[in-house]
This record gives structure tokens, C-alpha cells and sequence, in this order.
């Protein structure tokens, strides 16, 4: 082997080490904007199903009323540590947005038909029917509000008795000569608003959540089509450095992908990066050559091509100077851009001629050799 040929051997691995690591990032991509499908069009019907529920306007009166339930509860909480009544006041903003997220189920339908739609997505219930996802949703809503009640009556019963003992306790300090009145039901009554207004609180925590799943989603997939696309650039100068060293096409086998590399680099952009990394349709092509010399006489003679794509078919003409080369396992719009014309297939010398045909199994083109 000449030094030339090792020269050219030498960048067409290189040019296939690049090629494989943008396929292994365009499969990467494709995993990525799979997901990224998958989650978007969960967000949107998200958003379609609850696109009749006050969400945002409870969500609103929620954060207002927990502001005004810890101004007037503040007291109240300094029972329980006079240094961070924050704290316990924080314990008691996040009990009830589990009591919210319990008894939502109950008074608003549209919380039901989300669930219904998770329930669906959930591969362990294709075997259910619509009645039996129903029935487990109706069994959900009544087990949760029940629960959901009980722990809420429990927290109010709480607030409220540590809003009398509070009376009780400034009664005898003598800091106040009426007793329990409606005032100091303020607490109790600030917390069953904050309760019900926050019905819907876990739910945009979940959709905000979701939402960044869906733009890291986006990025991802396009971090690696752009990766997958400087690779493909980088492959190709490889390729074309080997190209420059004169080999012989006989003697270097190509991998899948550094043709598909090509396809992707000559067919498509990145201003469209799905098409981009798509997984390409295979296809087989056909070539249609004649041979003959300046009169026109057929030319017996062996034959090679280069194709836009990188693929390489190789036959001997007939005595009328034709041959039909079949490419197999090529991707659509391929064309023949190189061709190698030996005496024999044994013989080193050959004619190159660097010119563009078409594949078409219907097609012939004359090639005169002077």
C-alpha cells in the first residue's frame, strides 16, 4: 500500500469516527424531540382541559388570603414559637394545600377530566375501559374528600382553638375586656378561603414544572441536531482531505454513516432540525451507462461510481458498450457524481470523470471516450 493510499485511509476514518458520533447525536435528538412531543402535547391538553376552571383568579385570592391569614394568625403562631412564627405558619400554608389538592376533585369537574386524562396515559391502564377509568376516578374524588375534609376540619378545629386559648390568655393579662368574638373567628375563616382557593395550586405547580420540561425539552433536542450537524461538517472535510490524496475507490469501504451523513448535509438545514435528523427511507436507485468511442462504437469497459451520497457500484459493460448499476440501500434525490473507468476490474489505471447524472431506471447516458 503507497503512502498516498495510507495518507487517504487515515482521513476516511477519521471522516467515519465523526460520521458515527453525529449518527449516535441525531439518534439522541430524535430520542429528545420524541419526549419533547410527548410532554407538549400533554401541556396543551393540560391547558384545553382546564381552560374553563377559574385557576388563575383562585390562585390569586389564594396568595392574597394566605398574605392576610399570616397578618391576622401571626399571634397565633407565636404559641408555638415566639422567634419563627413564619415557620409554623408555613407548616399550616402547606397542610392546607394538601387539604386543597384533596377536596378539588370534589368541586370542580375539571380537575376529574385531568385526572381522567392522566389515567389514560398510563400504559398499566390501556386494558380499562372508559366505566372502569370512571369508576377508579369516582372512588378517588369520595376517598380523597373525605380525607381531605377530615384533616381540613381538623386544622380549622386547631386554629380555632388556639385563637381562643389566645382570647383566653390577653382576658387575663388584662389586655382586652371582651371576649371571643367575631374578629377572632378572622383565622379560621381566612384558612377555609385560603383552603378553597388554593384548589388548583398543586395543579400549576405541576403545569410550571411540566412547562420546563417541555423548553429543556426543545433545548436538548436542539443542542444535539446543531452537534450532530458540526460533525457532519467536520466528517465531510475529512472526507473530501481523503479524496484529494487520489485514492482508489475499490480499495475503501464507506460506513453507513458517512452516507447518511452526506444525505443529511445535501438534503436538509438546520432551519428545519426535525427534518434534519430524521431517520432517512432507504431505497434502491438505479444507473444507466453506455460507453463509446469518438465514432460511436460500444467500448468494453469495467465501471465504477461515486455517488452524491457516497455509495459505490461497480459491473462491466456488455458487448453493446451498456451497463446497469443497481444502489442498493441510498436515500431519494441521489445522483451519480463521479465515475471510474478501468480496461478490466484488475487494472490500477483508470479515467475519472467528474461530472453529475441521474439515477433513473429509465434513463441511459452516453459517455464517449476519446
Amino acid at each position: 500500500m503507497n503512502d498516498q493510499l495510507i495518507r487517504a485511509n487515515k482521513e476516511f476514518k477519521a471522516a467515519d469516527t465523526l460520521a458515527s458520533n453525529a449518527s449516535k447525536l441525531a439518534h439522541k435528538a430524535n430520542n429528545a424531540l420524541e419526549m419533547y412531543k410527548s410532554a407538549s402535547e400533554r401541556l396543551n391538553n393540560w391547558k384545553s382541559i382546564m381552560s374553563t376552571a377559574p385557576v388563575t383568579a383562585l390562585t390569586v385570592i389564594f396568595f392574597i388570603v394566605s398574605i392576610g391569614e399570616y397578618m391576622v394568625s401571626r399571634e397565633i403562631y407565636r404559641e408555638f414559637n415566639e422567634k419563627w412564627p413564619w415557620a409554623i405558619a408555613i407548616v399550616f400554608f402547606v397542610a392546607g394545600l394538601f387539604v386543597s389538592e384533596f377536596i378539588v376533585y370534589k368541586l370542580f369537574e375539571q380537575k376529574r377530566a385531568w385526572k381522567k386524562y392522566e389515567l389514560k396515559r398510563d400504559k398499566n391502564n390501556n386494558s380499562k375501559t372508559n366505566d372502569e377509568i370512571d369508576a377508579s376516578i369516582k372512588k378517588i374524588t369520595n376517598n380523597y374528600f373525605v380525607f381531605g375534609a377530615l384533616l381540613g376540619l381538623l386544622i380549622i378545629a386547631a386554629i380555632g382553638f388556639l385563637s381562643y386559648k389566645r382570647v383566653q390568655g390577653e382576658l387575663a393579662a388584662g389586655m382586652r375586656e371582651t371576649g371571643f368574638g367575631i374578629m377572632d373567628f378572622m383565622p379560621v375563616i381566612l384558612y377555609i378561603i385560603e383552603i378553597i382557593s388554593g384548589a388548583f395550586v398543586w395543579y400549576l405547580i405541576k403545569k410550571i414544572r411540566l412547562g420546563i420540561d417541555v423548553t429543556n425539552l426543545w433545548e436538548k433536542f436542539s443542542n444535539y441536531t446543531v452537534a450532530c450537524s458540526k460533525d457532519i461538517a467536520a466528517a465531510i472535510k475529512k472526507y473530501q482531505d481523503a479524496e484529494r490524496e487520489n485514492y482508489d475507490p475499490l480499495k475503501v469501504q464507506l460506513s453507513d454513516n458517512i452516507h447518511t451523513a452526506f444525505y443529511r448535509n445535501n438534503s436538509f438545514t438546520l432551519d428545519d432540525k426535525e427534518k434534519y435528523i430524521s431517520i432517512p427511507t432507504k431505497m434502491n436507485d438505479y444507473f444507466n451507462i453506455r460507453l463509446i468511442d469518438k465514432d460511436g462504437n460500444p467500448l468494453r469497459r469495467h465501471v465504477t461510481i461515486i455517488t452524491d451520497y457516497k455509495f459505490t457500484a461497480s459491473g462491466s459493460t456488455n458487448e453493446e458498450g451498456k451497463l446497469t448499476l443497481e444502489i442498493e440501500g441510498t436515500f431519494p434525490s441521489d445522483s451519480c457524481k463521479r465515475i471510474f473507468i478501468r480496461q478490466s476490474a484488475n487494472t490500477e489505471e483508470f479515467i475519472s470523470i467528474n461530472e453529475e447524472y441521474d439515477l433513473d431506471v429509465n434513463k441511459w447516458h452516453d459517455v464517449i471516450l476519446s
